[in-house]
C-alpha cells in the first residue's frame, strides 16, 4: 500500500524519467507479487457484508461482460436509491449507459466520449430524479447531454461536464483536449493541438444550465507562475461542496522533477485561494460545507490524509489512515463515515477501508486482487461511492479478470465498526 522511505526516494528520483519509472515500477511490482502474492486469492469481504453485482442486486439476468461506473465523486444510485446507472463498452468505439430499474436493465444512451477512470462523467441530475447527465461527442465537438430514463434527450449543452452544482443550476466545464494531452487516462482521445497552445482563453468555465451560456470563471493563465511550457499545465478534479457555493480543483503541470499539483478552492464567482502547495495533491472529498479531506503532502505532516478548513486554511493530519497510502475517499451522507481504498499492495491486493470519524477507528471491508492486465490508463481502481441512504457502497473491481461493478451492504457495520474480520 504505502511506500517505505527508500522506495519513495527512488520513485521521486525516477520522476524525471517517466518511461524508465514505468518500466522499473512494473518490474518491481511483478517481483513483489512473485514473493508475496497468493495465486489462489481473488477477493475477500467482511463477514457482515456481501459482494453483489448490479444484476444480482436488482435481481435481473446476470451480465457476463465488462461493466463499470467510473469515478468516486458521484454515485450510480439516483436520489431515491431505486435506480442505478453503469457503463458498458460496446463493439463500436464507445459505451452504453445502462439503467437498472424496476427489476430490469436497459440501455438509455451511448457515448463516444469516455474513459475507464471516469466513464462519460455520467451522473444523475441532482434535482431531477429521472434525468441522467453525461458527456458525448456531437457533430464533432464535446458536449453534455441530459436524457430521461426512457432515453429521451431533454437538453444538450455546448460544453462538456466536469462537475455539476448540487442545485443543478450550473456546472463547471474544462478543456478536455488539454486534459487528454497531459492525462490521457482522463481524456477522450481527442488531443487537438489548436485548443491547448495558449491558456489565455482557457481554464474553468461556468455553464448556466437554464440558458446554456458559459463564462470563463478561472483563467489558467492566471494560475501559471513558472517557466514550464504552457501546454504542460492543466486543470482537473473539480468538486462542489454540498451547498454548491464553493468548489475545489487541481492545477497540475509536468515539470523537470515530474508532476506537480496545487489544490485551490473557489466560490461561485471565481474568487479562488490556494489550499495546498507542497507539490503532491491526489484525491479528496468534502466532509461538510467548509472541510475537505485530502490525500496530499504538507511540510508539517508529510504524505497522507489531511483535513483542511477552506475558510481558515487550518490543516489536521488524519493519523488513523496513515500507512495505507493514497486512496479515493468518499464521505457518507450523514457525515460520520469515510470509505476509501488503496492501490495494490505487494501481493496485488487493493484494500477497501471504512473510517469512523467519531471513534478514529478503521475497519477493513474487503481485499480485491488487482490483475497485472489492469494497469496504467486501463487500471481498475475501486473508487468507492455511497448510496443515498448511507448503507451501501459501490465499487469497481477486476479481481475475477473482468472489469465489473459491485455493491456491498454495510448497514450492519455503520452501526458497529468494532468487527474487522475478512473472509
Amino acid at each position: 500500500m504505502s511506500f517505505n522511505p527508500l522506495e519513495r526516494k527512488i520513485a521521486e528520483a525516477l520522476n524525471r524519467f517517466p518511461v524508465l519509472k514505468q518500466t522499473t515500477k512494473a518490474l518491481y511490482q511483478r517481483t513483489n507479487y512473485f514473493v508475496f502474492g497468493n495465486r489462489d486469492f481473488t477477493s475477500g469481504v467482511h463477514t457482515e457484508t456481501e459482494l453483489l453485482t448490479p444484476a444480482e442486486y436488482v435481481e435481473v439476468t446476470s451480465f457476463s461482460g465488462p461493466e463499470f461506473f467510473g469515478y468516486f465523486d458521484t454515485t450510480p444510485w439516483n436520489r431515491n436509491g431505486d435506480s442505478l446507472i453503469y457503463h458498458r463498452p460496446t463493439t463500436e468505439p464507445g459505451v452504453s449507459i445502462q439503467l437498472y430499474q424496476n427489476g430490469r436493465s436497459q440501455s438509455i444512451a451511448t457515448s463516444a466520449a469516455w474513459n475507464y477512470q471516469q466513464g462519460c462523467r455520467t451522473r444523475w441530475h441532482p434535482t431531477e430524479t429521472d434525468h441522467v447527465v453525461y458527456n458525448d461527442i456531437l457533430d464533432g465537438s464535446l458536449a453534455a447531454t441530459v436524457v430521461d430514463t426512457t432515453g429521451t434527450t431533454i437538453q444538450t449543452y455546448d460544453r462538456p461536464l466536469q462537475a455539476m452544482a448540487p442545485t443543478g443550476q450550473e456546472f463547471i466545464s474544462l478543456n478536455y483536449h488539454r486534459l487528454d494531452r497531459n492525462r490521457p487516462d482522463y481524456g477522450y482521445g481527442i488531443d487537438d493541438e489548436t485548443k491547448i497552445a495558449q491558456p489565455t482563453d482557457d481554464g474553468l468555465w461556468k455553464v448556466e444550465t437554464e440558458t446554456n451560456t458559459a463564462e470563463l470563471l478561472i483563467s489558467l493563465a492566471e494560475l501559471i507562475d513558472n517557466e514550464v511550457a504552457q501546454e504542460d499545465h492543466y486543470l482537473n478534479h473539480v468538486l462542489y461542496n454540498p451547498a454548491g457555493d464553493r468548489f475545489v480543483f487541481l492545477h497540475r503541470w509536468r515539470g523537470p522533477q515530474g508532476r506537480v499539483s496545487r489544490l485551490y478552492v473557489s466560490d461561485r464567482d471565481g474568487n479562488y485561494r490556494l489550499l495546498m502547495d507542497d507539490d503532491v495533491v491526489s484525491h479528496y472529498c468534502w466532509l461538510d460545507e467548509t472541510q475537505v479531506l485530502v490525500w496530499g503532502r504538507s511540510k508539517q505532516h508529510g504524505d497522507g490524509y489531511h483535513k483542511i478548513d477552506v475558510e481558515t486554511g487550518e490543516q489536521q493530519f488524519v493519523h488513523p489512515l496513515d500507512g495505507y497510502g493514497d486512496g479515493h475517499p468518499s464521505v457518507s451522507p450523514n457525515g460520520r463515515w469515510v470509505v476509501t481504498d488503496t492501490y495494490p499492495d505487494r501481493g496485488r491486493r487493493r484494500h477497501l477501508l471504512l473510517f469512523d470519524q467519531h471513534t478514529d477507528t478503521v475497519t477493513e471491508l474487503g481485499q480485491f486482487f488487482s490483475p497485472f492486465g489492469y494497469e496504467g490508463e486501463n487500471r481498475c481502481d475501486l473508487h468507492p461511492r455511497w448510496s443515498p441512504d448511507g448503507t451501501k457502497i459501490s465499487i469497481d473491481s477486476a479481481h475475477d479478470g473482468t472489469r465489473r461493478s459491485y455493491i456491498l451492504d454495510v448497514s450492519a457495520l455503520v452501526s458497529d465498526s468494532s468487527r474487522r474480520n475478512v473472509r
